[in-house]
């Protein structure tokens, strides 16, 4: 099986730790690069998070280049008790010798952009600033890339830090809106089929079961999240917004329904800031949002990402003794 090269550009907390893992043991997918921004935590804290699981799936052929801080406008904001202090789930894990690649993440984009012209997906779990940023100081970088896919938005659902906003189109709107407008393909993978994916404690004690290294940074990861999620659901659970988006790359047989929408996000100060805006209209496109249109996953096999996440974990290499 021939392997597709991607580059993740995430703001490891739990669930985004989770695709990272996930991602660096899917036969698919050929992990080039990681590019840390912030968004759940610090990205200083993002990139060791990132570094640690690099260390620990014994992974340090992949670089690590630490992004951007802040969104294009205005100063991030983080909520410990999500994801816990050190974003992976008060675990108290640190890398024992990680050091990032020299490179800023918008140089390692560039750099891959280049060496995987054409091929490269990029697969962004957290706020789009570094590949905006990307984009902004090479436009042409939109024709180099095959896709983005990024787990952001809030369609037909409610946000999850505002009515109307998701987490990471709202840490930095004008990002997310440089992007759409590129031309780069986009493909959204939004709450509305994220918040309905959820790793229950049986998933969990599976992974706890099969005794891998990848088994053994879940459960450390994943219960201070899944405590958090809790009081929402009613259960022992957690939403797997970010793995279900690489899931979406490695597994394309799990989308059920997908459409291709004009897209943008409200960049206006207001209670709609960050709001995805879907046109999903049966009018002739003059009558249309005027945007660029992206995939909008609409509906997913939710069982059956969750059983080839499990199976995926369990059958690595194991923990080390």
């Amino acid at each position: 099986m021939a392997k597709r090269p991607v580059l993740i550009d995430t703001d490891t907390g739990v669930d985004d730790g989770m695709g990272v893992i996930y991602a660096l043991n899917r036969p698919e997918l050929d992990v080039v690069g990681v590019t840390t921004v912030f968004g759940n935590v610090s990205v200083e804290q993002v990139t060791r998070n990132s570094l640690l699981i690099q260390e620990r799936l014994d992974r340090r052929d992949v670089p690590v280049a630490q992004g951007a801080a802040k969104g294009l406008l205005g100063s991030p904001e983080f909520h410990a008790g999500i994801h816990g202090r050190d974003g992976i789930g008060e675990s108290g894990l640190v890398p024992a010798d990680g050091t990032p690649d020299p490179r800023s993440a918008v140089r390692l984009i560039l750099d891959l952009s280049h060496r995987y012209a054409g091929e490269l997906e990029v697969i962004a779990l957290g706020p789009l600033t570094n590949v905006a940023i990307a984009l902004l100081v090479d436009p042409a970088l939109a024709r180099r890339l095959r896709r983005v896919v990024w787990m952001g938005g809030a369609v037909a659902s409610p946000g999850n830090v505002s009515a109307v906003a998701e987490a990471d189109a709202a840490h930095d709107p004008e990002g997310a809106q440089v992007v759409l407008e590129s031309g780069v393909p986009v493909t959204l993978v939004p709450l509305d089929v994220t918040d309905a994916t959820l790793l229950r404690e049986a998933d969990l004690e599976r992974i706890k079961a099969g005794g891998t290294a990848a088994g053994a940074l879940v459960a450390a990861f994943a219960p201070f999240y899944m405590e958090f999620y809790s009081h929402r659901l009613g259960e022992f659970a957690c939403a797997m917004h970010s793995p279900l988006t690489v899931g979406i790359v490695a597994r394309p047989d799990l989308i059920v329904r997908s459409g291709n929408h004009p897209t943008a996000i409200e960049l206006a100060p207001g209670l709609s800031r960050g709001a995805t805006v879907v046109d999903r209209r049966v009018r002739p496109p003059e009558q249309l949002l005027r945007a660029l249109p992206a995939r909008i996953i609409e509906e997913v096999d939710h069982a059956g990402f969750i059983e080839d996440f499990v199976t995926t974990i369990t059958s690595t290499s194991p923990a080390a003794p």
